[in-house]
């Protein structure tokens, strides 16, 4: 978990960890360095259901500090296991790339729509999926990401709101696929590169790697190979060839995208379809005047605004 001068230190337990800190700074002291306790911070991952007790880690006699978030290589690590603040702060970050571009590039009338597009999807759109491939994403932080590109891609193209035009539509338009199309690329790419590296490299244990206690919660995830049409029993024969599995990830991806577009177009007809039907009469008739509803809510409303409980 070394990276230049920085460490991340993981511990089952405390103990574990204690160990591991000390025998680090031991190591540190041997070269003439010295570790920067005010900086360095302890975080703790509870298990669902649990909260451990007070842990403190010690290096030189001096206790780190407990947080419940640390940024660490661009990302934000926290106490719950989601990735909910880290999606936070990419869009955050993406949208300050994409501020220092407007004048220069964004609003820039000298420069092509495909231009401008490039250079969103070179720059803003990787400064907004930096390492996507160890996301857990829930389906909120996927349309959070499809928000954000939505609303910069209409920016560029000077879609009004105005217009309803579909999200599909502004994707076409731009030549441009969905952020969750763009995820599972970026995961797939990295599980075949990471299936190609040496039995002993870390990111290969942990790919690997399975939790000794503990269980699933009930209800199995959507597999991200399932989604592409990538055969799960023979990926990784695939996967170790680089050529062959570049091309079946292109293919997969594209159809995952293709097949993703038809579902929303179907969504979208089966809504103007129900907001095309004869709407059934009013039944729901209010005690206090003639006004006739549809639905509870309404009534409840209408109660609440034009027949208060007098005080």
């Amino acid at each position: 978990m070394q990276y230049a001068d920085d460490n991340a230190t993981p511990g089952q337990t405390a103990e574990d960890l204690q160990r591991t800190a000390t025998a680090y700074n031991t190591v540190y002291e041997r070269f003439g360095m010295q570790v920067n306790t005010d900086k360095t911070k302890a975080l703790i991952q509870h298990p669902p259901g649990q909260i451990l007790p007070n842990i403190n880690t010690t290096i030189n006699e001096h206790t780190l500090e407990k947080v419940d978030q640390f940024s660490y290589l661009g990302s934000i690590l926290t106490s719950t296991p989601t990735c909910k603040n880290d999606v936070e702060n990419r869009i955050r970050a993406a949208h300050s790339a994409y501020g220092r571009l407007s004048c220069r590039v964004f609003n820039n009338h000298a420069l092509t729509t495909a231009t401008k597009i490039m250079v969103f999807q070179a720059i803003v759109l990787s400064t907004l999926l930096y390492a996507c491939e160890t996301w857990t994403l829930y389906r909120s932080d996927i349309q959070s990401l499809e928000r954000f590109q939505q609303y910069k891609l209409r920016q560029i193209l000077k879609i009004p709101w105005e217009s309803h035009t579909t999200n599909v539509a502004v994707l076409n338009q731009a030549s441009v696929t969905s952020v969750e199309a763009t995820i599972i690329h970026h995961r797939l790419r990295w599980a075949g590169h990471v299936l190609r590296m040496e039995p002993f490299r870390l990111p290969k244990i942990m790919l690997y790697g399975e939790l000794a206690n503990g269980a699933r919660p009930r209800g199995a995830p959507k597999r991200t190979l399932a989604l592409t049409n990538i055969d799960p029993s023979s990926w990784e024969q695939t996967a170790r060839d680089r050529a062959t599995w570049r091309r079946a990830v292109h293919h997969g991806t594209t159809a995952f995208e293709e097949k993703r577009k038809e579902n929303e177009e179907a969504k979208r007809r089966r809504r103007r379809e129900r907001q095309e039907q004869p709407r059934p009469p009013p039944t729901l008739p209010c005690e206090l005047c003639p006004r006739l509803f549809h639905h509870r809510l309404g009534l409840s409303s209408h109660i609440r605004h034009k027949h208060p409980p007098r005080r």
